[in-house]
């Protein structure tokens, strides 16, 4: 006679243990895998941050915060057309989002889509949240000085200068925008309040040096192109530098 006793418990032990694995997570379990994700993407590790904000869609997958955390994971990672699945969804749950209008529209711009970005930036920037908005100002000036509109770019990155006069970004945008309206001097202003702001930044060293040489101040100019070379000795920001330096060296022979 055949006994099915022994098998007969084991499935109810894979049962039972099926069971305790699809156990669902609290709302502070919930939280703190999303903090954790959260930390991960600050810290700048984006494709760990992806995989964390996958694990709590799995147990939360109508979070607008976390499909909005995984598709800046997505866009960190220069991956902006897969970005937007989770983006698309984040604002559909909640459409009057400034945050989730700025990631999105930041992704579309990537993927020269301006016009639909911009309808994104510019509700961002009626948002109620002063940094929602900030950020959108500064999003519309690169939206319109990569379609070559650099008066109007400007004027974005000069109203976002109002909002916050410590805005790093607003200041290296407006620069930009003015150094390619053949305002050098005013470009050459812009960057110096930029290095003020943030003097280890090399690039935006190496950006003033380059101005201030064609302003014909090549000894101020020389400085800063030796500070972006000891800022990043390394790097191509720094090798432009130094091949700038030695290119001035020579002319003065």
């Amino acid at each position: 006679m055949r006994r099915f006793g022994r098998p007969a418990a084991a499935a109810l032990l894979a049962v039972a243990a099926a069971c305790t694995k699809a156990k669902p997570k609290t709302s502070a379990e919930l939280l703190l895998n999303e903090r954790m994700a959260q930390v991960l993407l600050r810290d700048g590790r984006p494709a760990e941050a992806e995989k964390a904000f996958r694990e709590c869609l799995k147990d939360d997958p109508k979070n607008p915060e976390v499909l909005d955390g995984l598709g800046v994971a997505m866009l960190m990672q220069a991956r902006y057309k897969d970005s937007l699945v989770p983006f698309d969804k984040a604002v559909a749950i909640a459409p009057e989002n400034g945050s989730y209008r700025n990631n999105r529209g930041v992704s579309l711009m990537e993927l020269g889509q301006y016009k639909t970005a911009q309808e994104d930036f510019l509700i961002a920037s009626a948002s109620q949240n002063s940094d929602d908005r900030l950020s959108a100002t500064i999003n519309l000036g690169r939206l319109y000085q990569r379609e070559g509109d650099y008066a109007e770019a400007e004027s974005q990155f000069t109203a976002a200068i109002a909002r916050e006069p410590k805005a790093y970004a607003a200041f290296i945008g407006r620069a930009v925008a003015r150094e390619s309206l053949g305002n050098l001097e005013g470009a050459a202003e812009d960057l110096l309040a930029a290095v003020k702001l943030d003097p280890s930044n090399a690039d935006a060293n190496l950006r003033l040096g380059m101005i201030l040489i064609n302003l014909h101040k090549a000894d101020l100019g020389k400085r800063y192109l030796q500070r972006a070379v000891e800022l990043d000795p390394a790097g191509d920001t720094g090798a432009k530098a130094r091949l700038l330096l030695e290119n001035q060296a020579l002319k003065s022979n």
